[in-house]
C-alpha cells in the first residue's frame, strides 16, 4: 500500500508539471441567508473532477477550454442538491454568489418520484435523489428501490433476503432459490462510494455437488402461531445470488442511480444492471431518527463535524434495526447494527487533492429460536459482522488532457455463521467416514441424536480502481476521455462446513433395511479454495456533435475482464438525440460479463455412499456393512463468465411541465451458472452374509450389479431472453389542489431455459422387473414468464404548512408462466438393471413407460387468473424545519381480493396483510 501511494504521488508531480492552466471558474456557495457554506462538496459532471468551498464558501475549479459546457453539482447534507451548467470564458469565470436551499417540505420544488431524464451516467439511469429518500420511512435501501417501474410494491419487512432483479421476470417460487432469479440477482452490482460490493467471497450453505443448487439453503421447518402465512421455507444465507439488501441502512443515502440497461464501461463484473450509491460526507446537523413498525423498531443516529479548516469534516452514523415475523411469539428475529465514519479533508493551497477516508461495521443476528411448544422444531442461526475500510482519493489536475485522477481502495473482512441442529429419531443409523473413492466398512450408532449443522464463512475482499478523465478536440467536438482499470481479490478463510457424518441430518444418513445409494456429507476447510483474482481495463469517450443545431450526446467504450482464466471485451454505448425541443430518442448497447464467485468455482468435493450389504442383527458387534464410496472433485477452472447483451430504446417526451420517458429493451443472457446432474454407470460387488454368534458375519462375494449414481456439477447452463417495456409520466403540480400525479407500469417477458437434459426422480415402487423404466431423461425445460403492473400516485404538497401526503393505487395486471408442452415428455429412461432406452416415438398411452410422462399442470405451480390492485399511504409534516413526522401504511384499505386457480379448489389471496409504521425524525 505504501509503494502505491509512493508511485502515485510521484504521477501527480509529473502531470502538474504537464499541466498548463487556461483558465479558471471561481464562485461562493452561501445559504438562504446570505451567510457561506464552508465544505459544500462541488463535482464536474464531464471531467469528474472535485472541489470544496473554504470557510469563506469560495471555491475554484481550474483547467478548461473557453466556450466549453460544463455542469457543476453542489452538493451539502441538509441542502437541496443543484445541478448548474455554465459557459467556460478566457481567463476566469466568477459565478458569484451561488445559493443552495435547505432540503424541507417548505419549498416550492422538491422531487418526490424517481425521474428518468437522461441526466444520470446512461440512458436508462433512474435517479432517486435525497429529497425522495427524506419523505420514505426505510427500513434498508431495498424499500427506496420500489420506484423503479414495473416492479412491484414490497412492504418494509426484514424478515427475507432481500436481493434486486432487473428487466427479467421468472415463475414465482416458495423460496426465491430458482437459478434463473439467482444469476439475475448475482450479476446486478451494488457499488457504494464507488465500490463493488461484491458476494464473489459467499460461501454459506450447503454443499451444491449433493442434490444441487436449489437444495443449498439452511432452511426452517414451520414455525410461528397456526393461521399466520406459512413460512416452512425460510433461509438466511444468499450466496450464488446478489448482495442481501437488508444488510445497507437507508439514512446516510445521498442518492441513489439504477442503471438497467447498458453502464458505462467503467463498471465491471456484472450481467444484468448496477445500483450506484452515494453516502453523505461533510459538515451536517445532528439528526435523531426513530421508526416504529407493526413488525420492526428502528434507531438511528449521525452528525457531521469540522474538525478545523486544516483537518476537515467528520461524519459519524449508527443505525439499529430490531425485527420480528410476528410480535406475538417472537420466535423469528432479525437484527441489525450498523456503524460508520468518514473523514473528509482537501490538501494543498487550491485543494485540489480531496480525499476520504471510511470505516463501516455491521453485525446481523437472524435466526429461529427453539418452540418451546414443538420438540421437533428447528434451531437456525444466520448471524454475521462485516468491517470494511475504504480510501478515495482524487486530484484534481486540470491540465490542457489530464483534468482529474482518483483512487479507491477498498479491504473488507468478515464472519458468517449458519448453524442449525434439530432432533433425529431412527432406530439407528449406518454411516463412514471414508474420504476417498473405494470399498469400506460401515459404522453403526444410535438413532437418536441431536443432528447439527454448522457452516462457518470468513470472506475477505479487496479492490482498487484507478480512473482518469481528460479532454481532447478533434476539430470542434471535445471530448471527455475516460480510462483506468481495477483490480478485485475474493478469499474464504472459514472454517468451512463442519459436517459429521455420525450426526447426519435426515436424508443424509443410511436407517432402517434400506441399500438406496445417496449423497452424504463431509467436512469441507473453505481456506482450501484458491482465492479469486480478477482485473479489468477500460477506455470511454464522452462527447456532443451538434446535428441540425441540436445536441447528440455520445457515451461509447471498450472494457477488458480478465476473470477465472478467460479475457472479455465488452463494448459499450449510450447515445441519445435531441430531435426536437420537446422530444430526446436514445440508444443503448452493450456487453457485460460476472465472473464466477468462489461458492461455484469451488463447491468442495462430493461423495455418494452406496450401501452394498447391510447385515444387522440389532447388535452393532454382530453386524457388518460394506459401503461403496465414489468421490467427485467439481473442476471450476472451466465455468466461463456469465454474459449480458442489452439493446435498448429510450425516450424523453415533455408538453409543458409535463414529462413521459420510456425504455424498449432486448436483453439476452447467456452462460448463467446451474448444477448439472451428471450420472455414472457403476458395476459393484455383491455380497451375503452368514451370521455368527458373537462375533461378525461373514460376508462372501456371490456376483457385480450396476449402480447408477449421480452428483451435480457448477456449468454454464443457463439462457434468458428478455423483452420488455416501461414507462414513467409525470404530471406538473396543479396549484388549484396542490397535488401531482405520476403513472408508471411496464410489461417484461422473460424466455428461460437450461441447456442440458434434465432427470427425474428415481421410482422407487415394489416392481422388481429389470426392464422396468425406473428414471426418466427429459430435454432442458423452457419456460416463458410475462409479468406486467402499474400504478398512480397521487402528491400532495403544501409548503405553507410543510405537508406532503401520497397515496398509491397499484395494479397487478399479468402474471403468467407458460410451459413447453414438451417438458414433461420423456426422451430416454434408465431401467431398473441400469440401461438406457431412447424413445424415439414418445406415448403416453404406453404401458411400459406412460408413467413417466408429467402433466402440464404440474410444470407449473401459480399463475395470476385475474387483475388486483392494492393501495398505499405516506405522508410527512414538518414543524418548525426541525421535527419531522412521517406515516406510511402498505395495503392500507385492508383490500383483499381472491381469485381461485382453475380446475382446484385452491383460492388465492395476493395482497398481504396491512404493516404500518411511523418515523419521528429530530433536527438538531
Amino acid at each position: 500500500m505504501k509503494k502505491l501511494y509512493t508511485s502515485l504521488f510521484f504521477f501527480l508531480i509529473c502531470l502538474t508539471a504537464l499541466a498548463q492552466i487556461k483558465n479558471v471558474v471561481t464562485g461562493k456557495v452561501v445559504d438562504p441567508q446570505n451567510k457561506p457554506l464552508e465544505l459544500v462538496n462541488l463535482k464536474v459532471v464531464e471531467t469528474n473532477q472535485y472541489a470544496v468551498t473554504d470557510k469563506n464558501g469560495l471555491f475554484r475549479i481550474n483547467g478548461s477550454e473557453t466556450n466549453n459546457i460544463l455542469t457543476l453539482e453542489f452538493s451539502y447534507i441538509g441542502f437541496q442538491k443543484l445541478r448548474l451548467p455554465i459557459a467556460i470564458k478566457a481567463g476566469e469565470t466568477n459565478l458569484g454568489n451561488i445559493t443552495l436551499k435547505v432540503l424541507d417540505l417548505s419549498l416550492e420544488n422538491i422531487e418526490i418520484n424517481a425521474k428518468r431524464n437522461y441526466s444520470g451516467s446512461t440512458n436508462s439511469s433512474l435517479i432517486i435523489n435525497r429529497d425522495m429518500i427524506e419523505q420514505i420511512p426505510a427500513l434498508s435501501v431495498n424499500d427506496l428501490l420500489n420506484q423503479i417501474p414495473n416492479r412491484k410494491i414490497q412492504p418494509p419487512s426484514l424478515q427475507n433476503i432481500q436481493n434486486l432483479t432487473l428487466r427479467s421476470v421468472f415463475e414465482p417460487t416458495t423460496t426465491g432459490r430458482d437459478p434463473f432469479t439467482l444469476n439475475n440477482s448475482f450479476g446486478v452490482a451494488i457499488i457504494i462510494d464507488g465500490n463493488n460490493i461484491s458476494n464473489n467471497a459467499n460461501m454459506q450453505g450447503y454443499n451444491p455437488g449433493l442434490r444441487g443448487l436449489g437444495s443449498t439453503s439452511v432452511s426452517s421447518n414451520s414455525f410461528g402461531l397456526t393461521g399466520t402465512t406459512s413460512t416452512s421455507s425460510y433461509s438466511g444465507d444468499f450466496a450464488y445470488g446478489g448482495t442481501d439488501l437488508r444488510q445497507i441502512p437507508a439514512d446516510n443515502i445521498e442518492s441513489i442511480e439504477v442503471i438497467a440497461g447498458v453502464p458505462s464501461v467503467k463498471y465491471g463484473d456484472l450481467s444484468d444492471g448496477a445500483v450506484i450509491i452515494e453516502r453523505q460526507a461533510g459538515k451536517s446537523p445532528a439528526y435523531v431518527r426513530m421508526q416504529v413498525r407493526d413488525n420492526a423498531t428502528s434507531y438511528n443516529f449521525s452528525k457531521g463535524f469540522v474538525l478545523s479548516p486544516k483537518l476537515g469534516s467528520f461524519n459519524v452514523g449508527v443505525n439499529y434495526v430490531n425485527s420480528y415475523a410476528d410480535n406475538r411469539d417472537k420466535i423469528k428475529a432479525y437484527k441489525r447494527i450498523n456503524t460508520n465514519a468518514m473523514w473528509t479533508n482537501s490538501f494543498g493551497k487550491e485543494k485540489r487533492l480531496k480525499n476520504t477516508l471510511s470505516f463501516d461495521y455491521g453485525r446481523n443476528l437472524d435466526g429461529i429460536k427453539k418452540d418451546d411448544d414443538d420438540p421437533t422444531s428447528k434451531i437456525l442461526n444466520f448471524n454475521s459482522w462485516n468491517l470494511s475500510l475504504s480510501n478515495r482519493t482524487s486530484y484534481s489536475i486540470g491540465g490542457d488532457f489530464i483534468k482529474n485522477i482518483s483512487l479507491n481502495l477498498r479491504y473488507s473482512n468478515s464472519h458468517q455463521r449458519t448453524y442449525t441442529e434439530q432432533l433425529v429419531n431412527n432406530p439407528y443409523i449406518l454411516y463412514n467416514n471414508a474420504t476417498e473413492t473405494g470399498l469400506t466398512n460401515g459404522i453403526y450408532d444410535k438413532g437418536v441424536y441431536t443432528a447439527v449443522s454448522d457452516v462457518d464463512g470468513r470472506p475477505v475482499t479487496a479492490s482498487a480502481q484507478l480512473d482518469l478523465n481528460g479532454e481532447f478536440r478533434t476539430g470542434e467536438i471535445r471530448h471527455n476521455l475516460n480510462f483506468g482499470g481495477n483490480f478485485s481479490y475474493a478469499a474464504n478463510n472459514g472454517l468451512g462446513r463442519l459436517s459429521d457424518p455420525s450426526r447426519a441430518r435426515p436424508g443424509y444418513n443410511t436407517t432402517g433395511n434400506s441399500l438406496s445409494s445417496g449423497p452424504s456429507e463431509r467436512y469441507y476447510d473453505f481456506s482450501l479454495a484458491y482465492a479469486q483474482k480478477d482485473f479489468g481495463l477500460y477506455t470511454e469517450d464522452v462527447f456532443t456533435l451538434k446535428i441540425n443545431n441540436r445536441d447528440l450526446n455520445f457515451r461509447g467504450g471498450l472494457r477488458l475482464d480478465g476473470q477465472n482464466g478467460f479475457i472479455t471485451l465488452s463494448p459499450r454505448t449510450n447515445i441519445n438525440y435531441q430531435i426536437s425541443d420537446d422530444f430526446r430518442l436514445g440508444f443503448a448497447y452493450g456487453l457485460s460479463v460476472k465472473s464466477p464467485g468462489l461458492a461455484q468455482r469451488y463447491p468442495g468435493p462430493t461423495f455418494v455412499d452406496v450401501p452394498l450389504i447391510n447385515a444387522y442383527n440389532g447388535n452393532a458387534n454382530e453386524s457388518a456393512s460394506i459401503f461403496y464410496v465414489q468421490r467427485f472433485d467439481p473442476d471450476g477452472s472451466k465455468l466461463k463468465s456469465s454474459k449480458g447483451q442489452t439493446f435498448e430504446l429510450t425516450g424523453l417526451y415533455k408538453i409543458k411541465d409535463y414529462q413521459l420517458s420510456f425504455s424498449l429493451f432486448n436483453k439476452l443472457n447467456t452462460q448463467g451458472y446451474n448444477t448439472v446432474t451428471q450420472y455414472d454407470i457403476l458395476s459393484l460387488p455383491q455380497y451375503t452374509a452368514v451370521f455368527v454368534p458373537g462375533s461378525k458375519p461373514i460376508l462372501t462375494q456371490n456376483g457385480v450389479k450396476r449402480f447408477l449414481i449421480n452428483h451435480n456439477e457448477f456449468n454454464n447452463d443457463l439462457k434468458t431472453d428478455n423483452q420488455g417495456f416501461d414507462l414513467i409520466l409525470s404530471t406538473p403540480k396543479y396549484e388549484a389542489i396542490s397535488t401531482s400525479f405520476n403513472i408508471s407500469g411496464g410489461i417484461y417477458r422473460s424466455n428461460y431455459q437450461e441447456t442440458s437434459d434434465r432427470f427425474g426422480s428415481t421410482i422407487s415402487d415394489n416392481n422388481t422387473i429389470p426392464d422396468y423404466p425406473v428414471t426418466g431423461v427429459y430435454a432442458p425445460r423452457k419456460q416463458t414468464t410475462y409479468f406486467s403492473s402499474g400504478r398512480v400516485t397521487s402528491s400532495t404538497h403544501i409548503p405553507a404548512i410543510s405537508l406532503i401526503v401520497q397515496l398509491t393505487a397499484e395494479f397487478s395486471f399479468l402474471n403468467k408462466t407458460l410451459v413447453n408442452a414438451n417438458d414433461g415428455v420423456p426422451k430416454g429412461y434408465f431401467t431398473r438393471d441400469v440401461r438406457y432406452i431412447e424413445i424415439t416415438n414418445p406415448d403416453p398411452s404406453s404401458t411400459v413407460y406412460g408413467h413417466l410422462f408429467i402433466p402440464e399442470n404440474e410444470l407449473v405451480s401459480d399463475n395470476q387468473y385475474r387483475i388486483y390492485s392494492n393501495y398505499h399511504l405516506s405522508l410527512a409534516k414538518e414543524i418548525k424545519k426541525r421535527f419531522r413526522f412521517a406515516f406510511n401504511a402498505y395495503n392500507f384499505l385492508n383490500y383483499q381480493p381472491r381469485y381461485q386457480k382453475p380446475g382446484s379448489n385452491t383460492v388465492t389471496s395476493p395482497n398481504g396483510a396491512p404493516t404500518f409504521g411511523i418515523e419521528l425524525s429530530l433536527k438538531l
